[in-house]
This record gives structure tokens, C-alpha cells and sequence, in this order.
């Protein structure tokens, strides 16, 4: 069973909600203070993940000189062992004593 408004009714009734969405309303000032509060947050989360990313960008930066140089230090390190091979040949090193032990062949 449908129910049915008169016509006049259902004019009334949109006559109320054409009214009720034409006419300028102001925020309560607590809403005023929710809506400006949560701008705020978001304004602030997204400077912060602006501020995250650059320190990424900072931090593989600092990562990728941090390899190069670690890389640097390999090469030093194995160039200084082979001019010690060639020198006094085959052995270890205490590096404490300064001491060289050849190795027994």
C-alpha cells in the first residue's frame, strides 16, 4: 500500500528544503573550531611528510657516499696488501707490534 501526498504537500515540502539550502548559515563556533583544528592537522601532517622525504633524499644521499668511501677504503686497502706481499712476501701481520711473520711454505 503506497501513501500518498497531496500535491500542495509535496510542494510545501520542497519549498522548505529549496529555502533551507538557499539561505547563507554561519558555523556554530565550536564546528568553526573542529573545521580550522583539522586544516591545522592536515596542513601540518603534510609538512611534515615534506619534511620526512627530503630527509630520505638526505639519507641515501649520505648512504651512497658512505658506500663510495667504504669502497675507497677496500681499494686502499688491498693496493697496501699487495705492496706488503711484494715487499716481504707472503705472511701476517700484527699490527699491534708492528711485527711481520712470514708464512711457513
Amino acid at each position: 500500500m503506497a501513501l500518498k501526498e497531496s500535491p500542495a504537500k509535496v510542494e510545501e515540502s520542497v519549498a522548505k528544503v529549496e529555502e533551507s539550502t538557499s539561505k547563507v548559515q554561519k558555523f556554530s563556533k565550536e564546528e568553526l573550531e573542529q573545521l580550522t583544528t583539522l586544516q591545522s592537522k592536515s596542513q601540518n601532517a603534510t609538512l611534515q611528510f615534506g619534511q620526512l622525504y627530503l630527509s630520505k633524499i638526505r639519507l641515501e644521499e649520505q648512504e651512497t657516499a658512505l658506500k663510495a668511501y667504504v669502497k675507497n677504503l677496500e681499494e686502499e686497502e688491498a693496493k697496501l696488501a699487495k705492496d706488503l706481499s711484494d715487499k716481504y712476501g707472503k705472511g701476517s701481520i700484527n699490527v699491534d707490534t708492528g711485527e711481520f711473520t712470514p708464512s711457513k711454505q
